[in-house]
């Protein structure tokens, strides 16, 4: 080990040596001494892809600073490029444990998705070499988190992680080898697919693991240790009912959760422990309790006392759960019990309460349509958007027309979409006007469901030109986040037909790669010539510079809740400085005032920040993912996307450890104070104001 990193040492010196030369020959500068002004030149060409080329990046690889040393490397990774396996793997034998984290990190985010080919066998050799407890765990983590294309690769990079199961010892300083192998095995684990199995010495490692004990130093820690312990059995069927009755008294709320879950998978003889999880303290169990009440109580002999009375709990999300479980019908002798549990809330005084009443009535139009309509209409005249939004929903069931045909032309685009939504199940073609009507609108996702419901119900009657019109309005607009419409119009444009070449050239040229690309196909279909695309890139946002990263490492952004209180979130440019630096930039300009979050999913995300409350209406460029190893612990704030790079600065925070989103969604900040507001807001939490703080 010792003259492994000596050696390595040696030859960055003369490396470094090398570089000095060459820059007295060429007149390049030194990589600057300066950490922020370092890391802001790795940024750039980071966020360039590689376009701008990597001279810098490299460089940095050379630097005597290991934490700029760490950002390069990751950059590296951040291009998802497998080509850059073999400078990767150079910096696993670095002589910082940090470094060979990043590096670790960058080998597998560098073959993601894909067949590790050569990154595999680098990070399973490094284990036996290895003795920093936190590379350990760092290696068992992107060893489990690899996509595996043969059972040999399984195979090879379970015997590693056991291998680091193995070598954990007493010296887990702050349990960094054991999280790590926790995390590790439960994205080994849950990679498996159905089929999917944990070998018996990764089985015992989880057995152990989520036994863990904590200490006041490191309870946290140990805490998640036995979440993602646990999860890994419950992901390859492996937890035992005597083991998960012992872990269902665990202290931890989230390890409670995870026995719930594994219930609501296996409870055919967990009805005790399910019944008991309805009566938890902690609403993240009530949660997946009452999902596990759903699925084997509900249908036996107790039926739905259950989800109807826990439509009243206290905490929205269990409540919120049960509405939507309510929305299915009871066992006939307890239908009228639960028409009348249901009726009753909708009817309850308008307010803040409208949440509860809304999702009541959906719930009222799928068990007893021929009650709802009244209260359909009722709600169909409320002032709030999301409550006419949920009428349109609760019309569609009932087959409400003529509220349908009302709602379609509604001023908020969210309540025409829900409404045209119905029309294509209740009348089918006959909402063809409502659909080409709403073709006219500045709102993405309404004309790219209104393109769905044409081609689906009425494409034979679809002229070409209805669906042109939009498509040029919208590529007026030059706004990156705009694709996912242009290109359903695009496709929509092929499937109708009857384009000539001067409708869909000029695409060849578009600023949209993407679209170019469609657009030079369907041409090419089309004609039985070959048209080549030509996109024209709209210039790129410039990345922050060395001040404008020192800035917001020292900044947090307030969100200011209607009738709640405040969420502080702590900027983390160090994971992503460029998405950091847009999220405060547009803090800072009022962007957000005024705005929502649409989405709440119960032990899951709040996710909002779209000016038409929506997944596609965003702000206009997109922005890059900046992937890093930092989980996606509770509490933590993510980009929302559609796809690599496509971030259109709506954001989201995890309501719970959300794990399966780790390298894939962007973390740029945490939430520091205020949790308990984030466990407040729900569907349609008004954003007051957003402002920059200093911290």
């Amino acid at each position: 080990m010792g003259t492994v990193w000596m050696g390595s040492v040696r030859m960055r010196l003369m490396a470094g040596a090398l570089a000095g030369l060459l820059a007295s020959c060429t007149g390049d500068p030194l990589p600057p001494a300066d950490t922020q002004a370092a890391y802001a030149e790795i940024v750039a060409e980071e966020d360039a892809r590689g376009e701008a080329g990597l001279d810098r990046v490299h460089a940095h690889l050379e630097s005597d600073d290991p934490g700029v040393r760490g950002k390069a490397v990751r950059a590296l990774g951040r291009l998802e490029d497998a080509e850059q396996v073999g400078r990767i793997e150079g910096m696993l034998d670095d002589p910082d444990p940090g470094v060979r984290i990043a590096a670790a990190g960058a080998m597998a985010q560098s073959v993601y998705g894909r067949d590790p080919g050569d990154a595999l066998p680098a990070l399973a050799g490094r284990v036996g070499s290895e003795t920093d407890p936190a590379v350990l765990g760092a290696l068992a983590v992107h060893l489990g988190r690899l996509v595996f294309e043969s059972s040999a690769q399984r195979e090879e990079a379970g015997e590693a992680i056991a291998d680091v199961a193995r070598m954990v010892g007493e010296d887990d300083g702050g349990l960094a080898a054991r999280l790590g192998l926790a995390r590790g095995i439960e994205a080994f684990a849950r990679g498996g697919g159905a089929e999917g199995s944990l070998p018996v010495g990764l089985v015992d490692a989880a057995t152990e693991l989520s036994t863990t004990a904590p200490t006041a130093a490191d309870s946290p820690a140990a805490a998640r240790v036995r979440r993602l312990a646990t999860a890994a059995l419950i992901h390859t069927n492996q937890l035992t009912a005597d083991h998960a009755t012992a872990l269902f008294q665990d202290e931890d709320r989230g390890v409670r959760r995870q026995v719930m879950i594994w219930a609501t998978r296996n409870g055919t003889d967990a009805g005790a422990m399910i019944r008991t999880g309805l009566r938890d303290p902690e609403p993240q169990v009530r949660v997946e309790a009452i999902r596990a009440y759903d699925r084997w109580i509900r249908p036996g002999t107790e039926g739905c006392p259950g989800i109807l009375a826990a439509v009243g709990d206290p905490d929205p999300h269990v409540a919120a759960t049960a509405l939507g479980l309510a929305a299915e019908p009871c066992p006939e002798r307890e239908l009228e019990l639960q028409r009348q549990v249901l009726a009753t809330l909708v009817r309850e005084e308008e307010g803040e309460g409208w949440r509860t009443q809304a999702r009541a009535l959906y719930a009222v139009a799928g068990i007893a349509p021929d009650r709802a309509g009244e209260e359909i209409r009722r709600f169909a005249r409320h002032a709030n958007p999301f409550v006419r939004a949920w009428a349109a929903r609760a019309a569609g069931r009932a087959g409400e027309v003529e509220v349908l045909e009302g709602l379609s032309g509604d001023e908020d685009p969210n309540v025409r979409e829900a409404a045209l939504q119905g029309l294509g199940v209740v009348v089918v073609g006959g909402g063809m006007d409502h659909y080409l009507a709403a073709l006219a609108s500045e709102d993405p996702q309404l004309v790219m469901n209104a393109t769905r419901l044409l081609l689906e119900h009425a494409a034979g009657k679809t002229s070409v030109s209805a669906l042109l019109a939009p498509l040029a309005r919208f590529t007026a607009a030059r706004r990156e986040t705009e694709r996912d419409v242009r290109v359903a119009l695009l496709e929509g444009i092929g499937e109708v037909g009857g384009f000539s070449s001067d409708d869909l050239t000029p695409y060849l040229t578009d600023f949209d790669p993407v679209v170019a690309d469609l657009a030079a196909a369907l041409l090419t279909e089309s004609t039985g010539m070959v048209h080549e695309a030509a996109p024209e890139r709209l210039p790129r946002t410039p990345p922050p510079d060395a001040a404008r990263i020192a800035t917001l490492a020292g900044s947090r952004v307030v969100l200011h809740m209607a009738g709640l209180g405040e969420i502080v979130i702590q900027l983390r440019p160090d994971l992503a400085a460029t998405n950091a630096d847009r999220f405060a930039r547009l803090a800072h300009e009022g962007y957000f005032d005024g705005l929502t979050f649409h989405r709440v999913v119960p032990n899951f995300v709040i996710q909002g920040g779209s000016p038409h409350a929506n997944e596609y209406m965003g702000d206009g460029p997109y922005s890059r993912d900046e992937i890093s190893d930092h989980p996606h612990w509770r509490g933590t704030v993510g980009l929302s996307t559609r796809g690599r790079d496509t971030g259109d600065a709506q954001i989201f925070i995890n309501l719970v450890d959300n794990v399966r989103l780790d390298f894939n969604y962007t973390i740029y900040g945490e939430v520091v104070e205020g949790m308990e507001i984030v466990d407040a807001v729900q569907e349609g939490g008004v954003i007051e104001r957003a402002e920059v703080v200093a911290r």
